[in-house]
């Protein structure tokens, strides 16, 4: 997608090989900051368990630990990993540690091994890498390069029960014989699905949003609107789902990048725009600049509660009342 949202799974390596003579060794799985399955680890945890390694997230004295770093402000939370683990051997990846570093090959074509996320209900993984487009804030040209198809959807959703999916796919609409393909196969199989990384507008044409008529997602639809030099895309992506009978107001979310304080202004019209129209705006700020009071008061803002109450210029009340709202529904409890 043209905005980085929602954070990418990524990386490690190993030099260990399936051996006959292998030792079973005990893996330590640690993941900083992603708020979702980690895709690297579950396949990670996946080949040391065909080893017949001992793996999770709590194994003590652990002989060599893995740990992911999706966001760079986090780098510093690994530090302590030596120092808490001497005698293990330590491998550090994701995309907030090394953009170059990744799965060996024979563990990039692993099936993840969900059971070490006991709440997750859905298949994961990416069918394409890569994008076409190339966001002065975007990590995907320069970890990832051009776009390519890596996998079909049918070596993803199998060896599960799972009813649900979430491709993690950067642009998948840039091939549109691949979405396609993929969209009906989800289709066939009954599987509701989440493009989590979001779809195109730009690349939206009356096929598609036919296509996503079809489609059950068990999440909202995204998109982004990152610059008003592409306000008439998002507009019309907005139409043409609204024409297949995709709500506007329940079934699509957009995405608003604030890049810094200098850049609030315009996201903040890019969300008023959204609002006219219908579709809730969700800002998503640069973590790699200092959060000002205005760029906070966007982010407050865009909580789809606050949104449709008020306008920004009304936010800071707005917040204050719902606030102190919270605050004596909880005297009341606390006193019954």
């Amino acid at each position: 997608m043209t905005s980085q949202h929602m954070p990418i799974m990524e990386p490690f390596t190993t030099e260990e090989q399936p051996s006959t003579a292998h030792t079973p060794k005990r893996i330590l799985l640690v993941n900083i900051d992603s708020k979702i399955p980690n895709l690297a680890l579950m396949k990670l945890s996946a080949y040391h368990k065909m080893l017949g390694d001992e793996v999770g997230f709590n194994v003590t004295d652990p002989d060599k630990v893995y740990a992911s770093i999706i966001f760079k402000h986090n780098k510093h939370k690994i530090d302590g990993l030596r120092f808490y683990y001497p005698r293990a051997e330590i491998d550090i990846g994701g995309s907030g540690y090394d953009l170059h570093k990744c799965l060996d090959p024979e563990i990039e074509s692993m099936q993840p091994d969900y059971s070490i996320y006991p709440e997750c209900d859905y298949y994961l993984g990416f069918t394409s890498r890569g994008c076409i487009r190339h966001c002065s804030f975007c990590i995907v040209p320069t970890k990832e390069g051009r776009f390519n198809v890596v996998r079909h959807i049918s070596e993803i959703c199998h060896g599960e029960n799972f009813n649900k999916c979430v491709l993690m796919d950067n642009n998948i609409l840039a091939d549109k014989k691949h979405f396609f393909e993929t969209a009906d196969w989800l289709i066939d199989h009954k599987i509701s699905i989440d493009f989590n990384q979001g779809l195109d507008a730009r690349l939206f044409d009356q096929d598609v949003v036919n296509k996503l008529a079809e489609l059950k997602a068990f999440r909202t639809w995204r998109i982004a609107f990152d610059s008003l030099d592409y306000e008439e895309d998002v507009l019309r992506a907005a139409h043409m789902m609204e024409g297949v009978g995709i709500s506007l107001n329940h079934d699509v979310m957009c995405y608003v990048y604030c890049d810094s304080d200098d850049d609030v202004d315009d996201a903040v019209n890019r969300c008023r725009i959204l609002k006219d129209v219908g579709v809730t705006a969700y800002s998503m700020l640069n973590i790699d600049v200092p959060r000002t009071p205005r760029m906070q008061k966007l982010k407050d803002w865009t909580r789809p509660w606050t949104f449709w109450s008020c306008d920004y210029s009304e936010c800071d009340r707005h917040v204050r009342h719902e606030k102190s709202k919270c605050k004596v529904k909880e005297c009341a409890e606390a006193s019954q």
